[in-house]
């Protein structure tokens, strides 16, 4: 099971100043005067993941975003997050998932996922074994490696790094030899 725990609301309508709430176990209530912001919270959690593709349930800097803040917003060309949700992950789940993959390399207990404005998405706080994972990767795809190759990708903890080591296997004297771990990379 995952449980959504937390949620930030970073700037949305009326809301221009991040709020944070927890979310209760059974009932979360929010309680407030009349335009206050329970509507556009309500809103704001809708559009981070909206059961059908809704035209009206997607964020757009025009509507959404704090109307006397737009205009320099846009100067600025930036992305800003919109909105941030916490969740928690069950101890059944982690084992479920481990068991599928057949490796215990699934090891987190929370998850953050965050919605921008331009409607990208990011996960934060998802952490494997990247040594248990490659080993599963290679028994899977069954790509033929060199140890030293095996080592570099070992010590990845970027995606820059991925492209860097990408452009080395391009450069070696023989590069088809790596066309197969390229395409994986990519």
């Amino acid at each position: 099971m995952i449980k959504l725990e937390k949620v930030e609301i970073h700037k949305y309508k009326s809301i221009e100043n991040t709020q944070t709430f927890n979310v209760g176990e059974d009932i979360t209530t929010l309680v407030g005067m009349n335009e206050s912001g329970k509507t556009s919270i309500l809103e704001a959690l809708a559009k981070v993941n909206y059961f059908d593709d809704d035209e009206d349930f997607i964020f757009n800097t025009t509507h959404d975003y704090p109307r006397k803040e737009v205009k320099s917003l846009k100067k600025t060309g930036s992305d800003p997050k919109a909105v941030t949700c916490y969740y928690k992950i069950s101890d059944d789940l982690k084992k479920n998932i481990n068991e599928d993959l057949g490796i215990d390399i699934f090891d987190i207990s929370e998850i953050s996922y965050t919605k921008k404005y331009s409607n990208k998405d990011s996960f934060s706080g998802i952490n494997i074994d990247n040594c248990k994972f490659l080993e599963l990767w290679f028994e899977y795809t069954k790509l033929s490696v060199d140890s030293a190759i095996i080592d570099k990708l070992k010590a990845i903890n970027l995606t820059e790094d991925i492209t860097a080591l990408v452009a080395e296997l391009k450069a070696d004297e023989e590069p088809e030899k790596h066309d197969d771990l390229i395409e994986s990379l990519n």
